[in-house]
Formats: structure tokens, C-alpha cells, sequence
């Protein structure tokens, strides 16, 4: 990606943790606005909460540090410790992804996120494996649109595009561009459903659900692609 790719991806996700947190309460109690003893159960119980926070927190840096803000090494000594925490308590490495809005993380552990673009209302779960190296080129990495579903023990790779209202069942080794709603899953993953509704998964609060879906090209256009490639039986 670009440099004034990165820059308009930062402005873009400014708040992106406030909806992220609405997004926790709303999960845990079915509500955006819980009692504040509820909202402290969330931070202890939910640690999937403090990976997405200190995700965030990188994203704020980097914006720091192209502003070149006094606060910038205060913050950066503060990502360094709580992301070493991360990766070493949690096993959790996110950090070089660009993720949208609405990032949930269900449960912690061995979750590892390359340099890739993943689109909004991301959400994952522990042992899931997405990209393949830091040595290769954005070319060769996965693109994942919005209102995903990756389960448990997923690996997702090389250079494919996963649509939107995507579901990757738990344990599926996916390699094969993927359209728009279809249900995958195996080693290989295959498809197994077209327009499956993912909506069960992805759970949005009521003010967010009516807002569009986000893409940077045709809708037509990346589906065809993505059908000619997708994996069949």
C-alpha cells in the first residue's frame, strides 16, 4: 500500500474503537449503554477486548507518528509494552494488518494477522493463521472484504480475494478467491452454500446495521472474478 493509501485509511478509522467497544457491550449484555459494573465485567471477561485496544492503539500511533505529535513517544513506549503483553499473554499478532471498523476478536490465542487489508466487521477467532510472510509483496496476500466470519483453526493464504458477507468455517485451509455470501469450509476449503446469510455471526448493534457496505471496485466485477476462482467440489 501506498503512503497516502495509509493516510486516508487512518483518518477513515478514527473511532473505529468507540463502535468496536458498542460492538462487545452489545454481544455481552444486548445493549450498547450497560451499567458501569457491567462494562467492567466486559474488560475483565472479554480479552479479546484488550487485543482489539491495543490494535487500535497501533493504529493511533501511526497516525502520531506521520503528524510527528510531542505526545508520540509516550505513546509509542505505551503500544510497545501493551503489544509485547499481546503477543507474549495472548499470542496474538495483528499488529501490520489494516482492519475496518468493527473488528471482534471472540477468543484469544494463536490468532496472526499479516500485512493485509480486511474490511469491516471483521470477526476471528483463536488459532486462525491469515497470510503467509512478511517477505512477500501485498501481491501475494489475502483481501477481505466486510462482514466476514473466520473460525476456529482457519488458515487463509496466499494472494485471493474473500468477498463480503463472508463465512469460513472453523478448520478450513483456504487458498481460492471467494464471492460474495458463500459458506466454505474443509482442507481444501470448498464451497458448500451460495448466499448464506452470515447475520447470526457478524452481530452489529441496530444503529450500525443499515449503514452501507464499503468496496473499492465494482461489486459485478469482484464477483465474477472471485466465482471463476472460487473452490468447488
Amino acid at each position: 500500500m501506498g503512503k497516502d493509501s495509509d493516510i486516508t485509511e487512518e483518518n477513515e478509522w478514527k473511532g473505529a474503537f468507540a463502535l468496536e467497544l458498542k460492538g462487545y457491550y452489545f454481544r455481552t449484555y444486548n445493549t450498547v449503554s450497560p451499567s458501569f459494573l457491567k462494562k467492567i465485567k466486559v474488560w475483565v471477561h472479554r480479552l479479546g477486548l484488550h487485543c482489539v485496544a491495543v490494535y487500535r492503539l497501533s493504529c493511533f500511533r501511526r497516525r502520531l507518528l506521520r503528524e510527528r505529535r510531542l505526545i508520540t513517544p509516550l505513546v509509542s513506549i505505551l503500544y510497545a509494552i501493551c503489544s509485547y503483553l499481546v503477543r507474549v499473554v495472548y499470542h496474538v499478532n495483528i499488529d501490520s494488518a489494516r482492519i475496518g471498523p468493527g473488528l471482534y476478536i471472540g477468543h484469544v490465542g494463536t490468532i496472526y494477522i499479516g500485512p493485509t487489508r480486511i474490511g469491516s466487521n471483521f470477526s476471528v477467532t483463536h488459532n486462525v493463521t491469515i497470510g503467509v510472510g512478511l517477505a512477500m509483496g501485498a501481491d501475494d496476500l489475502p483481501s477481505i472484504g466486510d462482514n466476514v466470519w473466520v473460525g476456529t483453526g482457519s488458515v487463509i493464504t496466499g494472494g485471493i480475494k474473500i468477498g463480503n458477507n463472508v463465512t469460513i468455517s472453523a478448520g478450513s485451509v483456504l487458498s481460492r478467491s471467494v464471492p460474495d455470501k458463500y459458506l466454505v469450509a474443509g482442507n481444501p476449503a470448498r464451497v458448500i452454500m451460495k448466499n448464506y446469510d452470515n447475520s447470526n455471526f457478524i452481530i452489529v448493534p441496530p444503529e450500525y446495521r443499515d449503514k452501507p457496505v464499503t468496496t473499492s471496485e465494482d461489486p459485478s466485477e469482484s464477483e465474477s472474478a472471485a466465482a471463476s476462482e472460487a473452490p468447488t467440489d
